[in-house]
């Protein structure tokens, strides 16, 4: 069943001045993070650490939000998913596979599950965002906000939310204190992104910024004060997130 809606989401000006600055559309972070839920990370089984990382910030989510889980009474539906819950342990459980074939099997059970249940659920397959753009909802992340009684866009406003440059630095800037799962899971998306000509052009803005952050640092140092820090932090972020603006070619 193919169901679509149109998605109302905020996104504030740390989430678009993270996206910029590290060359990131917003849609793209959004669709990563979509595509590495795991149901079978869910379940038990080993993932990679991004899809670990993804699937527990749905639970973060339901932590701080709150769910609202409507029981699936359909008994077709609930014998499908009881086998297919089995299938996961069975698959987590088996000592004759290394982590690599075991994610790539869960990968086939959870497409073997979507073909089996998909025809028989409203699950939304893609959500409009605007300027005739869509994210598309994986299976995986469709059934974790029905079993945790999440709304699609309540997870989705949840991650973007807890995108700030800013504070993460200021938290951090005297020794590693703690970073949001979600800045965690842009940093693993940053890593395994080749970086593309726009960004090229645009280093020696960010060789300038770059060089004025590390003075920053030092200079913050000796801020005792975590809101003053975070003000400093998202006024240089915002400057230097204009200074790209205007330098689009």
């Amino acid at each position: 069943m193919d169901s679509k809606k149109q998605l109302r989401l905020n996104y504030p000006e740390d989430f678009r001045v993270a996206c910029r600055i590290n060359n990131l559309d917003q849609q793209e972070v959004l669709q990563y993070f979509i595509n590495k839920v795991s149901f079978y990370a869910f379940n038990g089984g080993e993932m990679d650490a991004s899809s670990l990382l993804a699937t527990n910030i749905m639970l973060e989510c339901m932590d701080e939000t709150g769910r609202d889980i409507v029981p699936v009474k359909e008994k077709k539906i609930q014998k499908i998913f009881l086998k297919n819950i089995g299938l996961l342990i069975k698959l987590s459980a088996n000592p004759h596979l290394n982590l690599v074939e075991k994610m790539q099997e869960s990968i086939y059970l959870m497409e073997e599950w979507a073909m089996e249940m998909l025809p028989m659920v409203d699950y939304e397959t893609s959500i409009e965002t605007g300027n005739e753009e869509a994210l598309m909802l994986s299976f995986d992340f469709n059934l974790l906000c029905q079993v945790n009684g999440l709304d699609s866009i309540r997870v989705l406003q949840y991650f973007i939310d807890k995108i700030s440059l800013p504070i993460d630095r200021a938290i951090n800037l005297r020794g590693f204190v703690k970073s949001e799962s979600c800045m965690v899971l842009m940093q693993m998306m940053l890593i395994g992104k080749a970086y593309d000509d726009v960004y090229i052009r645009k280093t020696d803005i960010s060789r300038h910024f770059s060089s004025r952050l590390e003075e920053l640092d030092k200079r913050l140092m000796r801020e005792s004060e975590l809101v003053t820090r975070i003000r400093v932090y998202r006024s240089f972020y915002a400057e230097w997130y204009n200074t790209l603006q205007k330098n689009i070619d």
